[in-house]
């Protein structure tokens, strides 16, 4: 089944001859969910011209109403994640060959990831594998005591594998499904029918002097991802407010209760994070953190504040540590109405 990663657009084309315009209608569902009776969205257009035919339409947007994500979890062993992580969408396309009568062209469902393609990948990237990695298997994870999972997306029927020093486990999926898998310490190893499909090295850090701050965020593919801040932070507040003039109370004022008083006091916590020393490759994690949408520290909601990185090298910077400024997303007095 195709996936495609709506964070990008993906363009559903149509274009018969003759034709005077066109319709595409749009179920979304969930895992779990029967497909709807009627379409979630119809789109249509006329024509530009008798020789401008094509008509096209933008469909990945209209997932994003459909994607709910709010917080990763720790797993013992494979485990499939909030059918909220992703969703369905099938696509029926029409072609208006004659005043207000569509003829039905195709239809075809599709898995929807929210993850985005980079422009070099070109238009309309999408995958149609079995097994899809929401995760670059190429970056050693570095982690701290707690517990952490990858996650992968699998099409119904496919034997898969999960090989660590938490177990080993065969599980064949009953029905599509996106995956957390545990990760152990050292190797750990997946298999798709009999074949290794990658191979992640994880390694426990000790970090004796500070205390490390565990950030997890949804990366590029689509799936949670975490990176682990284990040096050095800096904790900060900052309050606003506005104020007005008193009157005062009689001729002969009280001297104690100046001349303005504040209102609408809020504040809010900003933190300053440092990775320690990593790889090169971890500037990936970096990028996809800047650009995610979606980011806990400590399992709470913050956003980036950092809106720039370098891209650090050996060669150049020798070791290579990065510091990310994030900012709570609530404030420090509760006032949710």
């Amino acid at each position: 089944m195709k996936k495609i990663f709506i964070r990008s657009p993906y363009f559903i084309q149509i274009n018969s001859i003759g034709q005077l315009g066109s319709k595409v209608e749009l179920y979304f569902y969930k895992q779990g969910e029967t497909l709807p009776i009627l379409p979630t969205y119809t789109l249509s257009k006329k024509i530009a011209s008798p020789t401008q035919t094509e008509n096209t339409y933008n469909i990945a947007n209209y997932a994003k109403d459909f994607i709910k994500i709010i917080n990763s979890q720790a797993v013992n062993e494979p485990t499939t994640e909030d059918v909220n992580n992703w969703c369905y969408v099938k696509v029926k396309t029409y072609s208006e060959l004659t005043l207000n009568t569509y003829t039905l062209l195709a239809e075809e469902t599709i898995v929807c990831l929210n993850g985005y393609t980079n422009y070099l990948d070109g238009y309309n990237n999408y995958t149609e594998n079995a097994v899809v990695l929401l995760f670059n298997p190429d970056i050693k994870k570095l982690k701290s005591s707690s517990r952490k999972n990858i996650n992968i997306f699998s099409d119904a029927g496919a034997n898969l594998e999960w090989n660590n020093t938490d177990g080993y486990d065969a599980f064949t999926p009953s029905v599509d499904n996106m995956y957390a898998l545990n990760l152990a310490d050292g190797t750990n190893q997946f298999y798709y029918n009999t074949t290794e499909l990658f191979r992640l090295n994880v390694e426990e850090v000790c970090e004796p002097k500070y205390t490390p701050i565990e950030c997890t965020f949804i990366n590029r593919f689509g799936g949670w991802e975490y990176l682990t801040f284990f040096k050095a932070n800096i904790q900060s507040i900052e309050t606003n407010s506005k104020d007005f003039n008193l009157l005062p109370s009689a001729i002969d004022y009280n001297v104690l209760q100046g001349q303005k008083r504040t209102f609408n006091q809020q504040g809010k916590q900003k933190i300053k994070c440092n990775t320690g020393w990593v790889d090169e490759n971890y500037f990936e994690l970096i990028q996809d953190l800047l650009l995610s949408e979606i980011v806990l520290l400590d399992n709470k909601p913050v956003i980036l504040k950092s809106q720039s990185a370098d891209y650090k090298t050996h060669l150049k910077d020798k070791n290579i540590n990065y510091e990310i400024e994030f900012e709570y997303n609530y404030g420090l007095i509760n006032d949710v109405i």
